[in-house]
């Protein structure tokens, strides 16, 4: 069986495995789980070095219940963010988590089994299968602390995730109505006598469906409240790949499905573009005034995606080179700066940004790591995150849009109060005596290596730029995509 099959079925089997080992062999939990994790990084290596030029591979041939998966260099991007961190997530919570390890670890593996299939499948309906695989465990990890404040965040995900499931297969349902297919390179062929009209509400539902799952402003209020309480290393997946896997899904359905010239004719790219300037503004408006070091974070996350968002929808090569590694840059950046709130958390049960006063001078590799991670977010060079929205900027200027360039200078001088602001913080002098739990190698050497991406992506970007260059040809251009998956 080829490894794109096995990048999915691997963490399914891990799942299954681990519920039997809590019933009957508890001792095998630890080498089960990490065991599964190292071949799982390899699987993903192979995959994503084969993955130009495109590949196909099926499985089955069942109508409805067949998958196809296509490989591509889009697709081998976001393999290519869950090899860099779920090893980190798995060595960090095996430490960070004391209790009901094996439910926790579980829904780990069943919500990037889900991801992995988004990313991987070439068919509508699976897409929406595989998605509320990943939906449904993200909320079961949301959910693992059970304080009052968590069950409160996790059932407010719950009912607005369902909310956009139900748009997403809705428009399925209609697009197979319409079309007699869910095969994503024959719909766009049988989208050809769709009326405009009916194609722009179809379109419609699947943007408001998705809008809702990444947490666009105003659909974003269940996000900070979702990471409020929820363990921390859960945030640093869900923010680097359960949104992300949502904004892939959209991105896929839309230049694939529905083409870049009906994007362009029906104002949607103009639409998206200025609903990210919307919000990112506002999201740091609302993220300067957090006290809770998650909530801020998850504030920025929202930020965050709405610069994904505008580089991928100025319809150019240039943006969706930007978009594409600014969402793997968000994934480190957001990661890094997660998994020290965790250790700050896990030390000293840190909460509020004024927990952290004086951190900086008893922790500092973690806090200088912080602080490099902030800087790369806010977009400060030489990180990595000051090239990513840096080529958004120009993006958005060689496609006219040069009030996105101006605002996002603005967004960069916003975010920089903020994190300044917890900056500052780490580095005032507390005289107060803190009883302190040591954090081990497994929660510093994680945190560690992430941040240190921020500087080696920054200093030498042609490393994640030689697969993501490669990404329009796929995209603006969908008939390679179709040719390809027709086995032409």
């Amino acid at each position: 069986m080829e490894a794109a099959v096995w990048v999915i079925i691997l963490p399914l089997l891990t799942a299954f495995f681990l519920g039997i080992s809590k019933l009957y062999f508890k001792r095998i939990f630890f080498p089960l789980v990490t065991g599964s994790a190292i071949i799982y990084l390899f699987l993903l290596i192979l995959v994503i070095t084969n993955s130009y030029p495109p590949k196909v591979y099926s499985i089955g041939d069942w109508d409805l219940l067949g998958i196809n998966l296509m490989v591509d260099p889009f697709s081998a991007l976001f393999l290519l963010m869950i090899a860099i961190l779920f090893f980190p997530f798995i060595i960090f919570s095996m430490k960070y988590n004391k209790f009901m390890k094996h439910d926790y670890f579980i829904f780990a593996y069943l919500m990037i089994a889900g991801i992995s299939g988004m990313v991987l499948t070439a068919d509508l309906f699976n897409l929406y299968v595989f998605m509320e695989v990943s939906s449904l465990s993200s909320c079961a990890l949301s959910l693992y602390k059970k304080t009052d404040r968590g069950i409160e965040g996790t059932f407010k995900y719950l009912i607005m995730s369902t909310v956009g499931s139900f748009f997403i297969l809705l428009a399925t349902i209609l697009t197979y109505y319409l079309t007699g297919t869910l095969n994503m390179a024959e719909i766009p062929l049988a989208f050809e006598d769709i009326p405009f009209k009916i194609k722009s509400t179809l379109m419609t539902f699947f943007v408001f469906g998705y809008a809702v799952k990444v947490g666009l402003i105003p659909l974003h209020a269940w996000l900070p409240d979702a990471y409020e309480d929820s363990p921390i290393p859960y945030n640093v997946l869900s923010s680097g790949l359960v949104l992300k896997s949502a904004v892939y899904a959209l991105i896929r359905v839309l230049y694939i499905m529905f083409g870049v010239d009906f994007l362009d004719e029906s104002r949607l790219l103009n639409i998206v573009v200025f609903w990210g300037v919307i919000t990112f503004i506002i999201a740091h408006c609302l993220a300067y005034q957090q006290s809770n070091l998650n909530r801020l974070l998850a504030y920025s996350t929202v930020a965050q995606i709405a610069y994904i968002m505008i580089g991928l929808f100025v319809g150019t090569e240039a943006g969706l080179i930007a978009g594409s590694f600014h969402i793997l840059n968000h994934a480190i950046m957001k990661g890094t700066l997660f998994l020290v709130v965790g250790i700050f958390h896990y030390s000293i049960a840190a909460v509020e940004i004024k927990d952290i006063k004086g951190l900086g001078y008893k922790f500092p590799i973690l806090s200088f790591t912080f602080v490099v991670a902030s800087f790369a977010i806010v977009g400060l060079p030489p990180f990595n995150g000051f090239l990513s929205k840096w080529l958004i900027v120009e993006a958005a200027l060689e496609a006219g849009f040069v009030y996105v360039a101006f605002f996002i200078l603005v967004g960069t001088f916003l975010s920089l109060t903020y994190y300044l602001k917890v900056i500052v913080t780490l580095y005032t002098k507390n005289e107060q005596e803190l009883e302190m739990e040591k954090a081990g190698l497994s929660l510093k050497l994680p945190t560690i290596f992430l941040g240190s991406l921020c500087i080696v992506f920054g200093i030498v970007p042609s490393l994640p730029l030689s697969l993501i260059n490669k990404i329009p040809e796929f995209l603006l251009d969908n008939e390679d995509y179709i040719r390809i998956l027709l086995g032409g």
